[in-house]
């Protein structure tokens, strides 16, 4: 594939895999529009993607658990598509507070098609303790939350939703209906700042 072109002036970005392939997530989170446009289309190499990483929630009625989300790790024969995000490093702490549970990684490497030399690429991981089985706490993957992923990742057409379920491993999960917020106080509003 071809270097990626018209992005010269950005020197960081974040590959995004799962909610954040959503320029309307993305945009609330930073408090700015970002147009679908300019998140271009890559793949990361050497990582493959599952529903393991475990984050306290609650939803709408009350009912607290643990909501299973996206997340990467490393698998040398995997690939994963997504996008790539621009942003600054005071946009990346935002970012990072709401990706509470998971670590910024540099993945600018494995990245297809290639940036620019100097540009820095990371990618969320999430850490170890949340990616674990808790038996003592239910876990649940928000319904809502895999509707927005596969609503944005629709949004760049059949094949990258074709791509995404094959580059995701098949997983054994209960769904919750309804909205959710995070139990923590600090990340929901960093998901989801108040208006004003």
């Amino acid at each position: 594939m071809a270097p990626f072109t018209g992005l010269s002036g950005h020197e960081l970005f974040i590959f995004g895999y799962g909610s954040l392939v959503s320029s309307a997530s993305v945009s609330r989170t930073l408090r700015r529009e970002i147009q679908q446009q300019h998140m271009p289309l890559a793949l990361l190499h050497g990582f493959a993607r599952d529903w393991e990483i475990r984050v306290p929630i609650v939803f709408d009625d009350g009912h607290a658990c643990n909501g299973q989300f996206l997340d990467i790790s490393p698998q040398p024969d995997a690939t994963v598509n997504g996008v790539l995000i621009p942003v600054t490093e005071g946009e990346l702490e935002m970012l990072s507070r709401r990706e509470a549970q998971y670590d910024a990684v540099e993945v600018g490497a494995r990245i297809q098609p290639a940036l620019a030399p100097g540009a820095k690429v990371l990618a969320f991981q999430g850490r170890h303790e949340f990616r674990r089985h808790t038996p003592q706490v239910a876990s649940y993957r928000p319904y809502s939350y895999r509707s927005l992923v596969e609503t944005a990742v629709l949004s760049r057409g059949e094949d990258f939703l074709a791509q995404f379920h094959a580059m995701t491993k098949p997983a054994t999960v209960n769904e919750y209906q309804g909205g959710y917020r995070f139990a923590d106080p600090a990340q929901e509003l960093a998901a989801r700042p108040l208006a004003g």
